[in-house]
């Protein structure tokens, strides 16, 4: 029982014991007050009957004697008047034995009044005329005490409920620091840090309160350090300090979880040879302002796509990679990218060579040394034809379906309801299962295709939240079938954004209210990056477990972790395989997972394919992980 109860209880119980102790004593005040008050009244009425009847008795006037005691019998609140004549042998008699109305029989049961009596014997000189017995009634002192106490013990309910109203009133008030220092004390458990407790009135708590929120503030500044330190290692790993974006090493990295997920697109190489024309003219200043400003018109021509990669490899090369895979459609891509850099050039020179661009499309079977190789000799190709030229590699063996067959055949897998699904586990270093994550497969003419190669098309025609609703409906009904089932569902960007999605979420899990609580949610780090305040209110308002996929692919989320408060992360698969080579630094990673666990979020290793990496990981303060170390298989 918590303190609030135990202190309302206690009081309620103090005021009902002097409530009913002053009920008790005003109820035995009030019966002893009307018992004698009838006693006296039947004493008061013998002596004046007995004067009134005596010159009737000393006649022998029975008649004139009766019409006496019926005149006192009827004006008065008695239950026997009787008068026996001693000369006649007579007796005159009048009794009332009608119960008392308005009074509950059970309270006339209790007997609390036994009837007031009094008798005298009337005489004239020494002669002895009669004797006088009067009894009282005690209907009227039942009906005065029981109207009288059922009044009392009204005010007595209404005043302890009155009082029962304040009580709860001004403990709440008096508690509430102990309520916010519970909450706040929660709050540093899941390491979440709120805003500081007010300073209470109460001296003894208002010390208690400031220790709190000192406490808190101190965990909190720990915290974001171990989160800024992990950026800091890892802008150190990865980042080009000139332009903001990815060094080399971070494209690589990149590359390799780009072509591993089989997620298709394109790597694209940009020369901008007039970089070094302006260092020897301009010096370096003017240099990395240009970096800088090409840095910024490339980040913006790739949001569009969402899920990118960009980075500065060299002096005077970007790279980057888009979920593109269409030739005349990266060639479009490539004449605006020369466009914006040219665009940025103020003065430019007959004949300078500004930028030009080489592309490899993603094939499959592809690796990340044949992928930048074939990049590369395209950017040679363009830097033989001329200034502003674009050359996309692409092999022949490529897929040869286009945009349009991609949209048809995920329209009519959604229609049929034709997607296969099948699920990977996710174990902690225990073996303890923690959940499954969902894959979605179509097939066709026995061939199988992986969602990372309709996704671009799902993402280009907006068909995300049609999809992802979809595969959310069917995770649901398979909860519902199978209670030992944890499912992990991806999302996509675009329906990330969506306010309707969230909307039609909500609709779902009311529908499936037995799975819902064993569901989770998968969103792409791309949405927080594009669009976090977007996702603040749907993510809190559900009740269900969510976590952040790809983690690590975008700089500067790491210290935005904690007001995310995501339940999980996913770290990217360009960190988690290499920790196997011996130059491997792993400093970052462990960083990475410590930072994560202050912020009260579990890390997940995903794609570890041997036992080797499963042991090195182990040791970075990994939670879990996923890989084909543990393959996929089929959900029915």
């Amino acid at each position: 029982m918590t303190l609030y109860r135990q202190l309302l209880m206690t009081m309620l119980l103090l005021f009902a014991m002097l409530f009913v102790t002053a009920y008790s004593v005003q109820f035995n005040s009030t019966r002893n007050y009307l018992a004698q008050q009838q006693q006296t009244s039947v004493i008061n009425t013998v002596t004046s009957l007995g004067l009134a009847l005596t010159p009737y008795l000393e006649t022998s006037d029975a008649l004139g004697a009766e019409s006496v005691i019926n005149a006192v019998f009827d004006g008065g609140f008695y239950r026997l008047v009787r008068l026996d004549l001693l000369a006649a042998d007579q007796q005159i008699r009048r009794e009332h034995t009608a119960a008392p109305r308005q009074v509950p029989a059970w309270f006339i049961g209790l007997g609390l009044f036994e009837g007031a009596r009094h008798e005298a014997v009337l005489t004239s000189g020494w002669l002895q005329l009669g004797h006088l017995y009067v009894e009282g009634h005690s209907g009227q002192a039942y009906y005065e005490l029981w109207q009288g106490m059922s009044r009392l013990a009204t005010w007595f309910l209404l005043c302890f409920a009155l009082v029962w109203g304040l009580l709860v009133l001004a403990l709440r008030y008096l508690l509430k620091p102990l309520h916010d220092i519970e909450v706040q004390a929660r709050e540093i458990e899941l390491h979440h840090f709120g805003k500081a407790i007010p300073l209470p009135a109460t001296r003894e708590l208002r010390e208690v309160v400031v220790a709190i929120n000192r406490m808190a503030g101190q965990l909190e500044v720990q915290f974001r350090e171990q989160a800024d330190e992990a950026e800091r290692l890892r802008h150190k790993a990865f980042l080009d300090e000139t332009s903001g974006l990815g060094n080399r090493a971070y494209f690589v990295s990149q590359s390799q979880s780009w072509v591993g997920e089989a997620t298709g697109g394109a790597v694209i190489l940009i020369s901008v040879d007039m970089l070094e024309h302006l260092y020897q003219n301009e010096g370096f200043s003017a240099r990395d302002q240009m970096i800088q400003s090409i840095a910024g018109s490339l980040r913006q021509l790739c949001r569009r796509f969402g899920e990118y990669t960009l980075a500065r490899i060299s002096a005077h090369e970007f790279a980057m990679l888009v979920p593109e895979s269409d030739a005349e459609r990266l060639a479009m891509l490539g004449e605006e990218i020369n466009r914006s850099i040219a665009d940025l050039v103020i003065d430019p020179v007959n004949g300078r060579e500004l930028s030009v661009v080489g592309m490899a499309v993603v094939q499959p079977g592809d690796d990340v040394g044949r992928l930048l190789t074939r990049a590369d000799n395209a950017l040679n190709k363009a830097r033989m034809e001329h200034t502003g030229a674009v050359v996309v590699e692409r092999s022949l063996a490529g897929d040869s379906m286009g945009r349009l067959a991609w949209k048809q055949r995920v329209e009519a897998a959604l229609d049929e309801d034709a997607f296969e699904l099948s699920t990977q586990a996710v174990l902690d270093f225990s073996g303890e299962h923690y959940h499954d994550e969902l894959f979605i497969h179509i097939r066709k003419d026995d061939v199988t295709f992986g969602a990372g190669q309709f996704l671009p098309v799902v993402e280009q025609f907006k068909l995300g939240e049609r999809l992802d609703l979809h595969i959310l409906d069917r995770a649901l009904a398979l909860l519902a079938d199978q209670p030992e089932l944890k499912l992990a569902v991806n999302l996509t960007r675009q329906s990330c954004h969506q306010p309707s999605f969230w909307n039609a979420v909500a609709d779902l899990l009311a529908r499936h209210q037995g799975g819902g609580h064993r569901l989770f949610l998968e969103l792409p780090e791309s949405a927080f990056v594009f669009g976090k305040e977007i996702l603040a209110v749907p993510l809190t308002s559900l009740n269900v477990a969510w976590g952040i996929d790809h983690f690590g692919r975008h700089f500067d989320l790491l210290t935005q972790l904690g007001s995310l408060r995501p339940h999980y992360v996913k770290l990217d698969h360009g960190y988690t395989s290499q920790v196997t080579e011996p130059d491997y630094d792993d400093a970052f990673l462990a960083a990475v997972s410590r930072a994560a666990h202050n912020m009260g979020a579990m890390t997940i290793a995903t794609r570890v394919e041997t036992e080797q990496q499963v042991q090195i990981l182990k040791t970075l303060y990994v939670d879990a992980y996923q890989g084909f170390i543990s393959p996929p298989r089929p959900l029915v």
